[in-house]
């Protein structure tokens, strides 16, 4: 998967690719020659997820400014 594929998801699908990728970490079941490129995944996962969530946090700021 791609980082333009990646910053195509919604927030919960991503989440949900994330906890994948870390249970298969966890439990041991990615092999050494996967192992880089698992965690390169995870971590343009966890980017995106972060850049929707202060997104997000940013855009009800904004709302709620408004409002008042």
């Amino acid at each position: 998967m791609t980082k333009e594929e990646i910053g195509q998801l919604k927030y919960d699908e991503a989440l949900r690719l994330l906890k994948e990728i870390s249970e298969r970490l966890e439990n041991k079941e990615v092999s050494m020659d996967d192992l880089t490129a698992e965690v390169q995944k995870a971590n343009l996962l966890a980017e995106h997820c972060k850049a929707k969530l202060k997104s997000t946090e940013t855009e009800i700021k904004r709302i709620l400014d408004t409002d008042a």
